[in-house]
C-alpha cells in the first residue's frame, strides 16, 4: 500500500557480482507519481541499504559462521512492508505449521487487502490494518483464526492504525530492552512475538528471537551443541556474533530452505 491506494512490483535482478543492480517494474494509476514511495519501500522490505561488510569481516575470521556467511553471501536481510504485517505473521503462525499459517494469512488478504489489476490479472494487498480493525473476532474465526488470536489481531490493527503513532512508529526511538518491555504490554504478544517483530518489522538485524524454537534447534544443530537449547543458551551463542544474531537466524532459515529445496543457491555463493 502506498497510501490509501494498492501498488503491483515486481522486482528482477539485473547484475550480480559487487556492483549489483535491480529493476523494479510499478503497476500503479500514475507510476511517476509513486516513484520515490515504491523506492522507499523496496529498500526497506530488501535492505538495499544495509552495509553487511562488518558480517563478512566477522565471518571470515570465524571457521565456524564463514561456511554459512559464504554459502548465502550478497542476501540481505529481509523484513516486512510493514510493523502490522509482520505482527499478523506472528500472532497467526505461532503452534501451527508454516502451511496453515500462509493459508489464513492469504484468507486475510482476500478478505481485508486492496485489489488492482495488472495487464488483466487481479493482485491484492496484504490486509489492510485499518479494515481489520473495524473486523470482530467472528469474521477472522470464519477465516481460520481461534477467537484469542482473532481478539489479538484486531486489538494490532486498532494499534497500528492510530494516526498518533501509526504503525508503532513510536517503538523506533525505544532501545531494545525498553521496546520489548512496550511490545509486551499489548495483550497477546510475549517476548517470541516482540523480538520477532523487532527484527522482521523493525529490521533490528542483532536480535535473534531467542524463544523462537526452530531457529534455536537450527542454531544448536549448525554448531553441534549437544545441551537442550534454551534462551540463555542462545543470548550466550549470539554474544559471540553481537551485532548479527537476527542477521544470523535469517541465515539459517534460508540455509534450511535451500537444504530442502526450497530455495536455489547459486555456486554456493549466494541465493538466487
Amino acid at each position: 500500500m502506498i497510501g490509501r491506494s494498492p501498488v503491483g512490483l515486481s522486482v528482477t535482478q539485473t547484475r550480480r557480482g559487487a556492483r549489483p543492480e535491480i529493476e523494479v517494474h510499478i503497476s500503479a494509476a500514475r507510476p511517476r507519481d509513486v516513484k520515490d514511495q515504491v523506492a522507499a519501500a523496496v529498500t526497506r522490505m530488501l535492505g538495499l541499504e544495509r552495509d553487511l561488510s562488518g558480517f563478512y569481516r566477522l565471518a571470515r575470521n570465524d571457521s565456524t559462521l564463514r561456511p554459512l556467511a559464504e554459502r548465502l553471501r550478497g542476501m540481505k536481510p529481509v523484513r516486512y512492508p510493514t510493523v502490522f504485517e509482520a505482527f499478523a505473521n506472528a500472532v497467526v503462525c505461532q503452534l501451527i505449521s508454516v502451511t496453515a499459517g500462509m493459508s489464513v494469512l492469504n484468507r486475510l488478504s482476500e478478505a481485508f487487502g486492496k485489489t488492482m489489476s495488472d495487464d488483466g490479472a487481479a493482485m491484492r494487498s496484504f490486509a489492510v490494518a485499518e479494515l481489520v480493525a473495524r473486523s470482530n473476532p467472528d469474521a477472522l474465526r470464519a477465516l481460520g483464526l481461534s477467537r484469542q488470536k482473532g481478539e489479538y489481531l484486531i486489538n494490532l490493527a486498532r494499534l497500528a492504525a492510530n494516526p498518533k503513532d501509526r504503525d508503532f512508529s513510536s517503538i523506533d526511538a525505544l532501545t531494545d530492552d525498553h521496546a520489548i518491555e512496550r511490545l509486551s504490554e499489548i495483550r497477546g504478544v510475549g517476548r517470541w512475538t516482540a523480538e520477532y517483530v523487532l527484527l522482521r518489522g523493525f529490521g533490528r538485524i542483532h536480535i535473534f528471537p531467542g524463544d523462537d524454537v526452530g531457529g534455536r534447534n537450527k542454531l544448536y544443530e549448525f554448531l553441534g551443541e549437544t545441551a537442550l537449547p534454551d534462551y540463555a543458551g542462545v543470548r550466550r551463542i549470539m554474544d559471540r556474533w553481537h551485532p548479527y544474531g537476527g542477521l544470523i537466524y535469517l541465515h539459517l532459515i534460508v540455509s534450511g530452505l535451500a537444504d530442502n529445496g526450497h530455495v536455489e543457491v547459486s555456486g554456493c555463493s549466494r541465493i538466487s
